[in-house]
């Protein structure tokens, strides 16, 4: 037998809880922020399908930018808005930054080694 430390059924129940807890709302809440967080700032060490999720949405906010631009360009000239377009852009930029923050970031060296002035 291995030496592994015998867990036992409370500690397996308590696990059980704390990794379903964030679906219930105060926990959710804390949970979509970390999530929106992330589309929005990016992260160094995202796992795989954080990264696609990210691609995902990226790619249907550009779509959708794509979509009001064109929807404007199709309709009759004494239709059309700059409404739509300054949406259609805004949606657009909003997506490439979400798409890029799907890519992984290489971490930041830091220079505060103990070597240096002082």
């Amino acid at each position: 037998m291995k030496d592994e430390p015998e867990v036992s059924q409370q500690e397996i129940i308590e696990d059980l809880k704390a990794r379903q807890r964030n679906t219930l709302w105060p926990d959710a809440m804390v949970n979509s922020s970390s999530v929106d967080g992330f589309l929005w700032k990016g992260s160094e060490n995202a796992p795989l399908v954080q990264r696609i999720g990210a691609w995902i949405f990226g790619f249907f906010f550009m779509l959708m930018g794509v979509v009001f631009i064109e929807i404007d360009r199709e309709i009759e000239d004494y239709r059309k808005s700059i409404l739509a377009v300054i949406v259609g852009v805004a949606f657009f930029m909003v997506g490439i930054k979400v798409f890029r923050n799907g890519f992984r970031r290489r971490k930041a060296k830091t220079s505060n080694d103990g070597e240096g002035w002082d």
